[in-house]
């Protein structure tokens, strides 16, 4: 039996001793969940979301829903050749939605060129826009046959999104329907394809 006689800090001291730091670590620890749920709750949209995307007006209220909470929008539009213009929409350098648009040969059928595309990006199903559409669970398809530079051609709009957003896919691909039966007609006359 040991007895203690003051000398050494007996295993009750000890454990009193390092109290006070376990509280401290603890309480930082606890601190710092509360600051970060805080922060997560409070993120927000600290860009305005545009009426426009890739230079066709579609409506705020139609771009929302893809947009997440960030700090920054950017639009980078570019051509992939005079009859082929791109647009990417990133929050906070991530990229969030793609558009590509196309001029293509009148005998070509970007739906069945674009079947498998169509496939991964989940469950496509058919809907009334332009000639012929598709909506997926990450993104749509439109075509229309038009008249572009004298000649007969086709249109076709392709909008990929790189996020689940809106969570839901029912919600998610009625968005997606939205902002193709907006932008669609409006990018193939911006386009010059009537």
């Amino acid at each position: 039996m040991t007895i203690d006689d003051g000398s050494w800090p007996s295993i009750r001291h000890a454990r009193q001793a390092r109290t006070p730091r376990r509280h401290v670590a603890r309480a930082a620890i606890g601190a710092a969940v509360i600051l970060l749920t805080a922060t997560a709750c409070t993120e927000s949209r600290d860009y305005t979301v545009p009426d426009a995307a890739c230079g066709v007006t579609v409506g705020a209220d139609v771009l929302s829903p893809f947009l997440p909470r960030g700090e920054n929008l950017t639009q980078r539009t570019y051509d992939a050749g005079p009859e082929s213009p791109r647009c990417r929409l990133s929050v906070d350098n991530k990229l969030i939605v793609y558009i590509s648009g196309d001029v293509v040969p009148e005998d070509t059928d970007p739906i069945k060129v674009q079947d498998r595309a169509l496939v991964r990006l989940g469950s496509p199903a058919t809907v009334d826009i332009g000639d012929d559409a598709r909506v997926a669970d990450n993104g749509a398809m439109a075509v229309a046959a038009c008249t572009y530079e004298g000649d007969q051609r086709k249109f076709v709009v392709l909008i990929q999104l790189e996020r689940e957003i809106p969570e839901k896919t029912s919600e998610r691909r009625d968005a997606l329907q939205s902002v193709l039966r907006s932008y669609f007609p409006k990018a193939m006359e911006k386009q010059g394809c009537e």
